[in-house]
Order: C-alpha cells, then sequence, then structure tokens
C-alpha cells in the first residue's frame, strides 16, 4: 500500500510537472496570458505538494521500520537512533535523488511565488525552466532508482542500517545544505534562459540573477565546508580535504559561480561580457549536474560515491541537451548579448576581473581535468592512471596565491585605464607594510618559501582592504555621527563591494588556515603503547592511561572502545581541560562499514580532537588489545585548522551584507523628493508647511548622506 501511493505521489507530480512548462509556453505566445499563469502557479504548488508528500512517506516508512520497501532495509535497522533513520532517507541512492526532487520543487514554486507577487517578467519562463529540471530529477526517481520499490521475497526483521561513517550529526545537516546550494544552481540558469527569451540584459535582471547565485555560492560554500568538518571529525585520517572525485565535484560549480559574481559586477556597471555571463552561469549549472552524474554513475572511484547504476547514461543526455539548447538560445539572441562598451585596458579594474574569471576557470578546468583523467586513460585502453592530491596541491596552489593577491590589488584599482605609476601609489602603502613585516612572518614560517608568501599576501589582503575601509569611513566621518555610523553607512550605500570586501577578509583568513595545516602538519605513524608509556608529538607528552568500555553506549552500538589519553604540555602541565582525550572504536549492530578500500570493517574509528587557535591535536585509536590494556595510536599536530572554519564566518556575513538592496538609489531618490502632498488628501496650511519643512530637511540630510557616501565610493 504504502509502496503504491509513494509511486503514485511521484506519477502526479511528472504530471504536474509537465503542466506547468505547457501553461508557462502558452502563456509566453498569448498576449493575454493571466488564467494561464495562474494554472501554472498552481501547478508549481501542487508539485511541491506532491513531491513533499512522497518524501514524508518516505520518512515515514524509516520511523516505522517498514522493511518491505528494499530502500528502508538497506540504509536503517530497529536499533538506528531517531535523528539517522530520519537523515536515512537521503542515505542512498534513490532517496537522495527524491530530496534533490523535492530541493528542485521548492526552488519552482519560490520562484513562481516571486514572480507572482513582484510582477516579474522574467519569472514565468524561469518557473518553467526549473520545472522542466523537476521533471527530468523526478523521471528518474521514479524509472531508475525509485525509493519505493518492494523488497524481493520475505520481509524481514530488521534492516542492513546505515553506513557507520554516515551515522554522524553532520549527517543531518551537511548533504540538505549541499544539495540546497548545488540545486540551486537551477535558479540562475533559469533566469539566464528566460532572459535569452525575452530579451532581457538590463538592471533588473542583473539583480536578480546575482542575488540568486549569491544565495547558491553562500549555501554550496557552507555546504563544502561542513563536509570538511564532517571528514575531519570522523574519517581519523587528520585531514579535511582529500581532493576525492566526489568533493572535487562540488567545488567546480563553486568555482564557476566566483567567477560570475566578479563579472557579473562588469555587466552592472558597464554592460560588458554579456554573453560570458549567460556562458558562466550555463557552466555552473551543467557542472553541478556533471558533479550528481560523477557520485551516482559509478564511472568513478570515491569513498563518497554510491554504488554502480545504470543512470549515468540519463544524465549525460540531459548535459547534451542543455548544452545544444542553450548554444542554440545563445546563436539567436546574439545580436542583443554585445557589450554596450569595452575593457579599455589590462591594467584596470575591469582587467582584474577578467583575470580572476581566467584563473578561476583555469582552476575548475585543472579539477574537472584531474577528476576525469582516470577513467578517460581507462577508457582509452591505457589502464587507469591514479591522480592523488600531488597534482592538484601542485596545480592549485600558484593559481590560489594569484586569486588571494587579486583580492587585495583589484579593490585598489581604478575603472576604465590605470597607468603603472597611478596603479603602484594605489597599492603602495599596504604592499610595503606587508614587505616590511615580511621577515617576521618568514622567521614564523621557518624560512619555508610557500607558507611565507601566502602569509605575506594574505597580510597584504587584510591592510589592502583594511585601508579602503579607513579611507572610507574617513571620508564620512564628518557627516555622521562618529566612527560606527559613517562606517554603517558606507556599507549600506554600497553593500555588494563591501560586503565582498568582507568576504574577501574571509579569504584570506582562510588560505591562512590551509596554510598552516598543509605545511606544517606533524603525523606519527600509529605506536604501540601499554599503559602508562607516553608519546611526544611537537609540544606534547601524550601518556596512555588504559582502555575503558563506557556502561552506557549508544542503543545502535554493540560495543565501543575507548583510548584514555592524559596531554602534558611542554612544561609538564596537563593541558587546560582536566579531562582526558579519548580517541575511540565504534562497533554497531546489524551493519559495516566500508574503508577506503572497499573492504568491510564492523567498526567505525572516532578521532579526538582537542583544537585551540594556534594548532589542533588529533588523536585516533588505530588498534587495541584488551588482554595486556594496550592501544596503537596514531596522533596528528595540524596547526591553524581552526581558522578554517573561522573564515566562514566572514563569508556568511559578507554574503548576507552583499545581498542586502544598496541605500545608494534610495538615497538619490530621497534627495531628489519634492515633498509635495499625496494628492486628495487636503490638509491645513500649517501642517502642508510643517510636513514640507520636515521633507526638505530629510532630503537635504539624504542628500548630504549621499553625497558623503559617493565621495567615499571614489576616495576608496
Amino acid at each position: 500500500m504504502l509502496s503504491q501511493l509513494g509511486h503514485t505521489l511521484l506519477l502526479l507530480a511528472l504530471g504536474a510537472a509537465a503542466f506547468n512548462i505547457f501553461a508557462t509556453g502558452i502563456a509566453y505566445r498569448r498576449p493575454n496570458r493571466a488564467a494561464w499563469l495562474e494554472a501554472a502557479h498552481n501547478a508549481a504548488f501542487v508539485l511541491w505538494a506532491f513531491v513533499a508528500a512522497a518524501s514524508l512517506l518516505l520518512i515515514s516508512a524509516f520511523l516505522t521500520d517498514n522493511f518491505s520497501l528494499a530502500y528502508v532495509y538497506e540504509n536503517s535497522n530497529r536499533a538506528q537512533p531517531l535523528p539517522f533513520k530520519i537523515a536515512a532517507m537521503w542515505g542512498g541512492q534513490g532517496g537522495s535523488l527524491l530530496l534533490w526532487t523535492l530541493v528542485l520543487a521548492t526552488f519552482t514554486l519560490v520562484v513562481s511565488k516571486m514572480g507572482r507577487k513582484s510582477g516579474q517578467e522574467l519569472s514565468p519562463a524561469a518557473t518553467s525552466v526549473i520545472a522542466a529540471t523537476t521533471l527530468f530529477f523526478a523521471s528518474i526517481v521514479v524509472f531508475a532508482a525509485n525509493p519505493f520499490m518492494l523488497i524481493e521475497g520475505a520481509i524481514p526483521q530488521d534492516g542492513r542500517g546505515m553506513n557507520p561513517l554516515l551515522q554522524n550529526y553532520w549527517m543531518q545537516i551537511h548533504p540538505p545544505t549541499l544539495y540546497i546550494g548545488y540545486v540551486g544552481c537551477t535558479v540562475p540558469f533559469a533566469f539566464a534562459v528566460s532572459a535569452l527569451l525575452h530579451r532581457r540584459f538590463d538592471e533588473d535582471w542583473v539583480a536578480i540573477i546575482r542575488r540568486w547565485v549569491l544565495f547558491t555560492w553562500i549555501v554550496l560554500t557552507v555546504g563544502i565546508v561542513l563536509g570538511g568538518v564532517w571528514a575531519y571529525e570522523t574519517l581519523g585520517w587528520g585531514g579535511y580535504w582529500a581532493w576525492d572525485p566526489v568533493e572535487n565535484a562540488s567545488l567546480m560549480p563553486w568555482l564557476s559561480a566566483t567567477a560570475f559574481l566578479h563579472s557579473i559586477i562588469l555587466q552592472g556597471r558597464r554592460g560588458l561580457l554579456k554573453n560570458w555571463n549567460i556562458a558562466l552561469v550555463t557552466v555552473t549549472f551543467m557542472l553541478s549536474v556533471f558533479g550528481t552524474f560523477l557520485t551516482r554513475s559509478g564511472v568513478i572511484e570515491s569513498v563518497h560515491s554510491f554504488a554502480e547504476s545504470g543512470i549515468g547514461g540519463y544524465f549525460l543526455g540531459f548535459l547534451g541537451f542543455v548544452a545544444l539548447a542553450m548554444m542554440g538560445l545563445i546563436f539567436w539572441r546574439r545580436d542583443e548579448l554585445h557589450s554596450d562598451a569595452k575593457i579599455d585596458s589590462a591594467l584596470s579594474r575591469e582587467g582584474a576581473f577578467m583575470l580572476n574569471n581566467w584563473l578561476l576557470l583555469g582552476a575548475t578546468f585543472a579539477v574537472l581535468w584531474g577528476t576525469v583523467f582516470p577513467t578517460l586513460s581507462e577508457a582509452m585502453g591505457s589502464g587507469r592512471v591514479a591522480v592523488g592530491p600531488e597534482y592538484f596541491n601542485k596545480v592549485m596552489a600558484p593559481i590560489g596565491l594569484l586569486l588571494l593577491a587579486l583580492t587585495g590589488v583589484a579593490p585598489l584599482l581604478a575603472w576604465r585605464r590605470v597607468t603603472f605609476l597611478s596603479a603602484w601609489r594605489a597599492i603602495r602603502l599596504p604592499a610595503l607594510w606587508a614587505v616590511a613585516f615580511s621577515p617576521v612572518l618568514w622567521y614564523l614560517s621557518l624560512w619555508r618559501t610557500g607558507a611565507a608568501t601566502a602569509f605575506t599576501i594574505a597580510l597584504f589582503v587584510f591592510l589592502a582592504i583594511g585601508w579602503e575601509f579607513v579611507r572610507g569611513t574617513r571620508a564620512l566621518k564628518a557627516k555622521s555621527n562618529g566612527t560606527f555610523d559613517a562606517t554603517a553607512n558606507l556599507i549600506s550605500f554600497n553593500t555588494a563591494r563591501y560586503g565582498g570586501y568582507i568576504v574577501h577578509l574571509g579569504i584570506a583568513i582562510m588560505f591562512i588556515g590551509i596554510t598552516g595545516s598543509s605545511l606544517f602538519k606533524i603525523e606519527l605513524k600509529p605506536i604501540d603503547v601499554k599503559k602508562g608509556e607516553t608519546i611526544k608529538i611537537g609540544e606534547y607528552v601524550l601518556r596512555f592511561d588504559g582502555l575503558a568500555r563506557p556502561s552506557k553506549i549508544p542503543a545502535n552500538l554493540n560495543d565501543q572502545v575507548v583510548a584514555l589519553v592524559t596531554v602534558f604540555d611542554q612544561n609538564g602541565q596537563v593541558t587546560p581541560t582536566n579531562r582526558p582525550m579519548d580517541p575511540h572504536i565504534d562497533f554497531f549492530k546489524n551493519t559495516s562499514a566500508i574503508d577506503s578500500t572497499g573492504s568491510e570493517v564492523p567498526q567505525a574509528k572516532r578521532p579526538a580532537i582537542r583544537m585551540t587557535p594556534a594548532n589542533d591535536l588529533y588523536l585516533v585509536l588505530a588498534g587495541f588489545d584488551t588482554k595486556d590494556n594496550s592501544a596503537s595510536i596514531k596522533a596528528y599536530m595540524n596547526p591553524l585548522v581552526m581558522w578554517i572554519w573561522i573564515s566562514q564566518a566572514f563569508f556568511v556575513i559578507g554574503t548576507i551584507i552583499a545581498m542586502i538592496p544598496s541605500r545608494r538609489n534610495s538615497l538619490s531618490r530621497t534627495a531628489t523628493s519634492t515633498g509635495a502632498a499625496p494628492s486628495g488628501c487636503p490638509m491645513h496650511k500649517s501642517e502642508v508647511a510643517a510636513v514640507d519643512s520636515t521633507k526638505n530637511q530629510e532630503a537635504t540630510s539624504a542628500a548630504k548622506v549621499a553625497s558623503a557616501a559617493k565621495e567615499a565610493e571614489l576616495v576608496g
């Protein structure tokens, strides 16, 4: 019964998506289209309702231990805690694709409602594009990866259970966040298609698509970083990023979206790069779908990928259709896609933005090539040639440093054309201070060229952006109520610019964390110790105090073995927390984990991590022997990792500010207001005079702030 109901709901969702596309197409062709647009909006709601109902139905099957469904049997068992039963909904192929479809249906409804409320001309066509994508994914769920399929034979009394490595609280947060970021790439693409259909590439389109890309970008950023945190806290190998193909699949659309966020500034300011921006949005969307193909087709080897399946061909066909359709649309509208101006000089802010784009696209291609090369080499008969982290680190490090330097240089350059002398004058103050302080950084970096270079460039970025804020605030301070008010006015006048600066600060902080944890990492191979014996790593001495088996363990565990390790600093003092570190191994009921070699192991190793701003002490219980109370301990010292997580606060805050509409236009409108009373509203002469006086004062004040803010922008 439940299986049939779930299947029926998905079929009805297919019909609703198809009707939305049909109704929008009719409305696009007919002048009197209000009724068809209303029908399309209703279809978007029905689509969302059916997919949401199917998703809740699948979750209810997990909550009630309905092992008649093969998907529930494979991803849950009776001992599995409630949060992980819910998260198991997206723990496998069919359920995760259903979640993907649900997010798509939600975006379909959101864009439809936004267009209905604001009367945006572009929204109906954009809604139909998202609905078409939803139709594609829903079709895969129904016909190729249906989570409502019944199990063959007798219904088992218990299930196999979720992979232990997935039974972590990040499983409840990371996949949905990453999926929202992935699926969010569909919305800007949909508005790009709508713009091509309507010949609309004006400021309104730029504002809409930029805001949607910002939303997608920050959610994808958070999703990627949460994946790194999960790997760091769970997998026990001492790192957070391994250049795994599935990790790379999420990074590629992030890189192309970052490029778009810079190039769209040129279109909004000077009408440049219209065709380039359409192409970037399309590439970002296609990379998000390509990442889904990589994860689910079985063509790559990854600890994150799903089992091999036959759905890869569907994704390749869909990608081919999108590529051909977009090339046709761009060719059809080629006359409207000409730039209104040209880049006057490579030495200008426009030139810096274009260099930024080329570097980001170069990084995207490098990641793509390294990801697919093993599969290509195998297909060409050369055997599967592995591409390890060494390739990615060697290629991405110089690109990353150049991009980091640009985050400091580009904001200081003027638009259109800059002489070498004026460019030097713009950057000399932060550059000279960074160079002057570089010997200290070289000393702190233990004379390592790569680390010292990265730290010096990061310092330059801090100084350059800080100088931008100082100059802008100084210009506004005389016409504001103090420094804080001046800074707030500066940011609110151009939220896109100063929100971006805050994100750039986050990038510099993240580079510091990546550099420290990559170049100064200390790793000890597993060391066998008995109770009372010690291990030295860095400035710490670790004393093994024996094994323990907690009396209370989670219901989904058969057993848990804990290694108790007391940490002493270089002065022989116990480190601030008096509680020993406790790396442990969890033994799960009715389940097994799959290690990186594909072998089944009936446990999950959980590291213990002591985090500080300077370094992380990371311990793993690699093995144990209860007979003689001994253990094999693996230890890592990971400097500056905490700063990678801290940088995300700057990313989020800066992006939120950048998404807020700027006060630039509203201040200008207020300043030019006439102060006339509304028509049809009789007022006494004294009231009119009072209102006029108040409005004139507000207008004068607004004009002063607007003028000062504009001056600050020019100074900055």
